[in-house]
């Protein structure tokens, strides 16, 4: 892949991603506008509902009110206007005194009964009109009004005649009663539910919207991810296939240097010519050892998946462990005894790289901690996966590599090639697991390999196939 394509893939993200932080901000002002506006519309119904109760019960007060002014305390006039179709929401009526006693009712049996109602003197005493919801013995719910009303209401009295003899004679006088009028809330119930249903709707319509956002946005990511995915691997492939040219041509004139080498570290008896040769040979080796990685990377990788334990793999590791200075190296090997199915080779290199790279990291080191340098290496199964970990206390992995740490030919050492993690990279992603590298808290570098811990035929097929595909283009 061209480098001028990354850069279009790069640059096309982060646009792709400042328009997608726009359209969170725009959908998140939405959705806060949607939701104060549903809420303020569900208010706005329940005071609409509430005031409909008032409304009509303060009708009905004020027209009974002309009605008893007109007829007065009729005990058939609450029953039958209960009954009439005029007021069908009504519950009941009731006309009450100041002390409780109950003049007229629209249940006649009622009538005379006293009742003990604080409100009854407060809508008295201040003339002012109380509303509430209340639950009958029934157990249904109405709305009560409490109306003040003023009445003219005859009062026997004594009064003096001319002679001056005393005489009953009915006195007019006017009265504060309350007239109690209940209603059936159904209407406003109704209006109440309606709104709770527009709210309930408005923010599922909302959960969905930002449902649908997020699995647009988890999509888009997930696409972005593959398209970058493929670009490295394109990357990756054009690497390997230059790789793989120059290992090839560099291989065979090593051969032929490191052989005349030897040739005459044999023959010579000059010990400074020796030394010289030797120095050849050295280089040639290490040459060469950059050459075979350089295959490995390459080559395609096809898997051959076996049954082993565990700790077999371990032990066969610790046979084939490279030479590292042991008096300041100190090496930890923790193996599950656990049967699985996987390419043992592969496993085998990942950890001799992987384990090679701690020792190098702690070789370089100024200072690798507390005394020694330590190299952790475990190998556990979690359900079904297999975890292998290495860990060391060295200096951990510099900044300015961190994103591209298994990229081939990234090193932070002076004389290394870049391409051992790159190479645990490739067999991870051979045998469908993947890689990752954390710092310790207590300083050091860890990388945690995990791959399926049973492969099948099927798997060995596909991912040896994708490999292959990816090396050969």
């Amino acid at each position: 892949m061209k480098a001028g394509q990354g850069s279009s893939i790069k640059r096309d993200f982060l646009g792709a991603r400042r328009m997608m932080v726009l359209v969170i901000i725009l959908l998140a002002l939405f959705s806060v506008v949607a939701l104060i506006s549903a809420v303020g519309t569900y208010r706005i119904s329940i005071e609409g509902s509430r005031h409909l109760l008032e409304t009509r019960a303060t009708d009905v007060a004020v027209n009974i009110g002309f009605s008893l002014e007109r007829v007065g305390l009729d005990p058939d006039l609450f029953p039958q206007l209960v009954q009439s179709d005029k007021w069908e929401y009504l519950a009941f009526l009731a006309l009450i005194d100041m002390d409780g006693t109950i003049l007229l009712h629209s249940n006649q049996k009622l009538i005379g009964r006293t009742i003990r109602d604080p409100e009854i003197l407060d809508v008295i005493r201040n003339e002012r009109i109380v509303t509430r919801f209340k639950k009958l013995a029934t157990g249904e719910e109405v709305f009560v009004l409490d109306f003040p009303l003023k009445m003219h209401l005859a009062e026997k009295s004594y009064a003096q005649d001319e002679g001056g003899k005393g005489l009953l004679k009915p006195l007019a006088c006017i009265k504060t009663l309350v007239l109690r009028v209940a209603l059936h809330p159904y209407p406003a119930r109704s209006i109440e539910r309606r709104a709770r249903f527009q709210l309930a709707m408005i923010g599922v319509s909302l959960v969905l919207l930002w449902v649908l956002a997020a699995f647009f946005i988890k999509f888009w990511r997930g696409s972005y991810r593959l398209q970058e995915r493929l670009a490295e691997q394109e990357r990756m492939a054009a690497l390997g296939q230059m790789a793989a040219v120059l290992a090839h041509e560099i291989r065979n004139p090593l051969s032929s240097i490191k052989g005349f080498a030897q040739l005459y570290m044999e023959e010579t008896g000059d010990p400074e010519m020796r030394q010289d040769m030797a120095l050849i040979v050295e280089q040639t080796e290490r040459l060469e050892r950059l050459t075979s990685n350089l295959l490995i990377y390459a080559r395609p990788t096809l898997l051959h998946v076996e049954e082993f334990d565990l700790a077999d793999l371990c032990m066969d590791f610790k046979r084939m462990v490279p030479i590292y200075n042991r008096d300041k190296i100190e090496l930890s090997l923790e193996c599950d005894s656990a049967t699985v199915s996987q390419d043992r080779e592969k496993l085998l290199q990942i950890l001799l790289n992987l384990f090679q790279n701690a020792v190098e990291a702690l070789e370089r080191a100024e200072g690798p901690g507390e005394g020694r340098g330590r190299v952790s290496i475990k190998a556990h199964l979690d359900q079904d996966t297999l975890v292998l970990e290495v860990e060391d206390n060295g200096p951990g992995i510099p900044a300015d590599i961190r994103q591209r740490l298994f990229e081939p030919f990234v090193t932070s050492k002076t004389k290394g090639t870049g391409l051992g993690l790159a190479i645990v990279k490739r067999l991870c992603l051979a045998m469908g697991g993947e890689i990752r590298a954390e710092d310790r808290q207590e300083g050091g570098t860890r990388i945690v390999v995990e791959v399926p811990a049973h492969l099948s035929d099927g798997d060995e097929e596909t991912n040896g196939v994708a490999m292959s595909m990816a090396g050969n283009r």
